[in-house]
C-alpha cells in the first residue's frame, strides 16, 4: 500500500462534499496529515480572536478522497502515529468551563521535553498525543469543525483518539472525504475546560474501506473493547444513543439472545463522556473472556 504526507496547508474549514480532495487513496494507505498553530502563535502576540477568524483555530487537514468508500460503508482509521511539536495553552473570557475565572486572554507556550509538558517550571503533565477534530463530509450541508460533532465526525474531541486506536466513521458520499485537526499535546477525559494544550504536530493514519459496515454513529476499538459512540441534545439523550447502540452490537452482531445481551450489558458495560462540542457519551463493551 501507499504512503502519504499531506502539509499543514493543504487544509479546509469545514466538512463538506463540494470541498475538492486534496488527494485521492486506495483502501489500506496510510496517509500521514500535518496541522499547525499558526492561529495561536498570533493570538499569543496580542491579536484578537476576531482579528485572527474564528475558523483558522480547527482547521482540518484534507479532505481525503478513499476510491470504493460509499455510503453504506464505514470508513475504518487507524492511528499509527500522533507527533506535536509545540503546544499552547489559551484561557479565554467567558469561553469554556472555566471561562468566567478569566477577565483577559491569556495565552502561554508550553514547553514539550522528555515525554511531559511543562506548564510551569515546577509543573508539568505528561504528553499524551491524540486528534481532537476528525470526519467524513456529510451527505447534505457543510459540518463545522467546532460545534456540534456529528454521526459522521467532527470535533468529538475523545481522550482515546490516540495511537493504537482504531476510529470507524459512517461514510455519508462517495469517496468519504476524510479530513483532521486539531491535535493535543495533552487533555483531560471529556476536555473540561472546552481546551485543551493545543498542538501544532502530525497524525499518521491508515485508511481502509470496511465494505458494508452500516453504522449509524461513529465507534472506536480501544485495546479489547469496543466504544459504541452516542450524541443527543442532552447527555441524557446521548446516554440512551450510545446504550442503545451497545444494544444492537452484543445482539445483531454478537448474536446473543436478548436477555443474556441485557444481563452483559448492566454487568460489563462502562459508560464515558466526549467533548463539550456536543453531548457525547460512549458505552465501551468489553470483550468476553
Amino acid at each position: 500500500m501507499a504512503t502519504y504526507q499531506l502539509k499543514q496547508d493543504q487544509r479546509a474549514f469545514s466538512f463538506d462534499r463540494t470541498i475538492p480532495p486534496v488527494l485521492r487513496i486506495v483502501s489500506g494507505d496510510t496517509v500521514t496529515f500535518e496541522t499547525g498553530d499558526v492561529a495561536y502563535e498570533r493570538l499569543s502576540k496580542g491579536e484578537a480572536v476576531e482579528a485572527i477568524g474564528l475558523e483558522n483555530f480547527n482547521a482540518v487537514t484534507g479532505p481525503v478522497y478513499v476510491e470504493d468508500a460509499e455510503p453504506g460503508d464505514a470508513l475504518k482509521v487507524e492511528i499509527l502515529d500522533v507527533q506535536v511539536r509545540r503546544a499552547w495553552s489559551v484561557w479565554l473570557p467567558q469561553f469554556g468551563g472555566l471561562g468566567a475565572q478569566t477577565d483577559a486572554t491569556r495565552v502561554k507556550e508550553i514547553a514539550l521535553r522528555d515525554g511531559r509538558a511543562y506548564i510551569s517550571d515546577s509543573l508539568s503533565v505528561p504528553i499524551r498525543t491524540m486528534i481532537g477534530c476528525i470526519g467524513v463530509a456529510p451527505a447534505e450541508g457543510a459540518g463545522s469543525t467546532f460545534m456540534p460533532a456529528y454521526p459522521f465526525g467532527g470535533n468529538m474531541d475523545l481522550r482515546e483518539m490516540e495511537a493504537g486506536t482504531t476510529l470507524y466513521l459512517p461514510i455519508q458520499v462517495p469517496g468519504a472525504l476524510l479530513a483532521m485537526g486539531d491535535l493535543h499535546a495533552a487533555m483531560g477525559v471529556a476536555e473540561p475546560t472546552w481546551v485543551s494544550l493545543e498542538a501544532a504536530g502530525q497524525a499518521t493514519l491508515r485508511v481502509s474501506v470496511a465494505k458494508g459496515m452500516a453504522l449509524t454513529y461513529p465507534r472506536l476499538r480501544v485495546g479489547s473493547s469496543t466504544y459504541c459512540i452516542g450524541m443527543g441534545d442532552t447527555l441524557a439523550a446521548a446516554h440512551q444513543v450510545a446504550l442503545d447502540e451497545a444494544y444492537k452490537l452484543l445482539t445483531a452482531e454478537w448474536g446473543l439472545d436478548l436477555f443474556d445481551a441485557y444481563a452483559y450489558a448492566s454487568a460489563a458495560i462502562d459508560m464515558r463522556l466526549g467533548g463539550p462540542a456536543t453531548a457525547i457519551v460512549m458505552a465501551v463493551v468489553p470483550d468476553r473472556t
